[in-house]
């Protein structure tokens, strides 16, 4: 059954996530296992394009410049699947995610995507894992009846887009904020809807979803 009405930028999230809603604490804290997690999967994915790279510029590449792919950047590059997973399952296990396991496989999935894709339109591989988390969290993170997929799939863009350009402005700062901002975006998107669910009018906010109240 689908949540509620069309509230702003577009519909609630799905089916109904099981029992009361989930406090902030707890909210934060899968954000927070899960960021540490993807975090990882970021460092181990740049380690795994230096071994492979190395030192060449993308002239000589274009040029027709072998780059062998070494059993060492293939276990790399694996580490940062495994890891990304990781991270999709403790957000979603963690927020109490309604059929986690499900989630978790269509955040992977679309994570993996835009590694796969991406990079030959952006040119790097930053923007590329960034776009991946905020794909995958958005559908890993337990929706609560207010929360919507069209805000949480603006917040994911818009992230996306502001580090693609602050990786062309501050390289440095852009590498060290890129894997950190993907699911607090989501969170701030999430905590919009909330508010702006809590300002409807009386006799509007009855007609929606009734709002449950948090658990630890």
């Amino acid at each position: 059954m689908m949540l509620g009405r069309s509230m702003g930028l577009g519909r609630s999230m799905g089916p109904e996530e099981s029992g009361e809603r989930i406090s902030a604490k707890r909210k934060w804290a899968a954000i927070g296992a899960a960021t540490a997690l993807l975090t990882g999967s970021f460092w181990v994915v740049l380690l795994a394009f230096d071994l492979w790279l190395g030192d060449r510029t993308v002239e000589e590449i274009q040029a027709g410049a072998e780059v062998p792919f070494t059993t060492s950047v293939g276990m790399a590059l694996g580490g940062g699947f495994v890891l990304m997973l990781a991270g999709f399952t403790a957000l979603a296990l963690i927020s109490r995610r309604v059929r986690p396991l499900r989630a978790v496989a269509v955040a992977w999935a679309l994570g993996g995507a835009m590694w796969l894709w991406l990079p030959f339109v952006a040119g790097e591989p930053y923007t590329p894992m960034v776009a991946g988390f905020g794909a995958g969290g958005l559908v890993a993170l337990r929706a609560e009846p207010e929360h919507t997929l069209g805000r949480r799939v603006v917040a994911a863009l818009l992230i996306t887009v502001y580090l693609f350009l602050l990786l062309r402005i501050a390289l440095l700062a852009g590498v060290i904020a890129a894997p950190l901002l993907p699911l607090p975006a989501i969170a701030w998107a999430d905590a919009m809807a909330e508010r702006r669910a809590a300002m409807q009018p009386p006799d509007e906010a009855g007609r929606g979803p009734a709002r449950r109240r948090p658990r630890r």
